[in-house]
């Protein structure tokens, strides 16, 4: 089986377009892992469940996912970020809405544990700390944690002393074994590294591999998009600078 890990696609339907199609001249999948915030910031919340949907798919929720159906309060959201999860709001179905709203916390697959912030605070947790780190490997009852939420792609291993974060290199095969491991595949549709590339990882469980991969997508189509909506500039101007 082949997965395409995604995270952080934040209603940014040309962006999770251009990584699908990527992914499956490197390969395929099978199957989608949506690590949360599939709305929020961007235009087009609706096209992005329907696009999930339309594939073989795992999702936990996000802390935009839920602010969007309101089982989440707004209150910790930045005015940007509440602004464009208030029109989000506006934009879904119902059943898109139940969907969202639905969504696990946490999820098991085979040897991954799925969060979106960390498994002991899915939510809010940013986990790029040393100190969140050793809480996630002993949260987790599984070999390795896919995480998203600081939009951010790494590697980080544990230590004797504590916990090692490193760069998630491009194109190159990391071979996975029984030792822990915790993997943010970056965002696809707000990066936040500085690389406004979409950002996605793919797993083949045949070869026990993992493998970091970006691609170009068309933001300038994004960000019009957002303007027609009267999304915050904030929100628009930030895609093309991957901050």
């Amino acid at each position: 089986m082949k997965a395409l890990i995604v995270s952080d696609i934040h209603s940014n339907k040309d962006a999770f377009q251009a990584v699908i199609e990527n992914a499956q001249l490197h390969g395929g999948f099978e199957e989608i892992w949506s690590l949360g915030d599939l709305v929020g910031y961007g235009p087009e919340p609706s096209a992005c469940i329907e696009l999930l949907c339309s594939y073989p798919h795992s999702a936990v929720a996000g802390n935009h996912d839920l602010a969007a159906t309101g089982n989440l309060s707004l209150d910790r959201f930045n005015p940007y970020a509440a602004a464009a999860n208030r029109w989000t709001a506006a934009q879904l179905t119902v059943d898109q809405a139940e969907f969202l709203g639905e969504l696990p916390l946490t999820l098991e697959i085979d040897e991954f544990t799925l969060a979106h912030g960390s498994p002991r605070d899915p939510i809010w947790e940013y986990l790029i700390t040393e100190e969140a780190a050793i809480a996630c490997f002993t949260h987790i009852e599984t070999y390795w944690c896919l995480v998203g939420h600081s939009h951010m792609p790494f590697l980080c291993i544990p230590r004797a002393d504590g916990a090692s974060f490193m760069a998630f290199p491009e194109g190159r095969s990391i071979q996975l074994d029984e030792g822990a491991l915790i993997v943010n595949p970056g965002s696809v549709g707000q990066p936040r590294d500085g690389d406004p590339r979409a950002s996605y990882v793919l797993y083949d469980d045949e070869a026990q591999t993992i493998q970091h991969h970006r691609v170009v997508y068309d933001f300038a189509a994004t960000q019009e998009k957002m303007r027609l909506n009267s999304l915050p500039d904030y929100l628009i101007d930030r895609l093309a600078a991957g901050r």
